[in-house]
């Protein structure tokens, strides 16, 4: 069995959902702000912000996915 690519890796596990579901929420959340201040600078950076949480806990999940892979391999049988 070969390796996979990172690239593949990333399709495969639908990489970037997170960041594209804080994205979303971010406009959302910036959408009703300007609505209310009738200024419209507010979606932009929620969606900017979203994103970026997003990103953080993607990460965290990729981190922590990997600590544990290599605890497990610790104690995996051979």
């Amino acid at each position: 069995m070969r390796e996979l690519h990172n690239h593949e890796v990333e399709e495969v596990s639908g990489a970037g959902f997170i960041i594209d579901a804080g994205a979303a929420l971010g406009t959302g959340i910036g959408a009703v702000v300007d609505a209310a201040t009738k200024g419209n600078t507010a979606t932009a950076a929620g969606t900017k912000l979203g994103a970026g949480i997003g990103q953080v806990v993607e990460a965290s999940i990729s981190v922590f996915g990997s600590f544990l892979k290599n605890i497990s391999s610790l104690f995996a049988r051979k």
